[in-house]
Parts: C-alpha cells; structure tokens; sequence
C-alpha cells in the first residue's frame, strides 16, 4: 500500500513544480487537482496507519500539514479571471510567451480557441494569418 501513495506524492511533486510554469489559463485547474491529491494522499494516509493511531496524533499532524498547505496556496496568486479565457485571452497568453509562428491548427484547438481559423482570421487586436497551403500552421500578428 505504501507504494501507491509514494508514487501519488511524486505526482503531486511534479503537478506543483509547474505552478510557476503553467499559463494563468490553467493554473486553477492545477490548482484544484492539486488540493484534491492532497486530500486523496492524506486519506490514503490515515486509512493506511488507522490501526497504529494512538490518539491521534497521526491525524493531527496531518491536518496541520493541510493547513500549511492550504496557507501555502493562499499565498500563491491566483488570476483574477474566474471566467473561461476568450479567444484573445488564449492569443495573448501566446504572444506573450513568445509564441507567434508556426502555430498547428491543433495547438489553437487544444488551448480552447472557438472560432474557426481560415487564412486570414482577426481575433481582437491580433490577426491570426495561415501561412501554409498543405499544413495547417499560423502565425500571430498584432494589428
């Protein structure tokens, strides 16, 4: 049984470690799954070393533990849009990433883009331009 919980604990490690790297688009959904792991390696916790509770004292560490954690997401921003990101939303996190050109079809899709891409297609202050006739690939340009 301690293995599976070891193997949950290096998942939420690495789930954690891409809070900074991960786009504000995604980060409150890494921010929920990471505090339903947590819960879920706690209870996995407690049900493993329930017989060798002595008064709890087990118990109490481990909601101590949540507590840190929750004060440790506390202080962790949080994008002040709770709404689905726009299309512009999504294009603007990809020119602020650098990312302009050679963008697949499928990237867009991936990221949420709704609107249907054609060969020269205006998404708020930017033009999204196909630059392929046999790909699908496309660059972004602020107008």
């Amino acid at each position: 049984m301690l293995q599976p919980i070891q193997e949950k604990i290096e998942i939420f490690d690495r789930m954690h470690a891409l809070l900074d790297k991960v786009s504000v688009c995604d980060k409150d959904a890494l921010i929920d799954e990471l505090e339903a792991l947590d819960l879920e390696i706690l209870e996995d916790i407690d049900e493993e070393y329930a017989d060798q509770l002595e008064h709890n004292e087990i118990t109490e560490e481990l909601k101590e533990k949540q507590v840190a954690f929750e004060k440790v997401m506390e202080d962790t921003p949080v994008p002040k849009l709770k709404k689905k990101p726009t299309d512009e939303d999504i294009i603007n996190e990809l020119v602020k990433m650098g990312r302009t050109e050679n963008i697949g079809r499928s990237t867009f899709r991936d990221l949420g883009v709704k609107v249907a891409l054609g060969w020269e297609t205006i998404i708020g202050k930017y033009r999204v331009t196909r630059t392929s006739v046999f790909r699908y690939r496309y660059e972004i340009e602020r107008i």
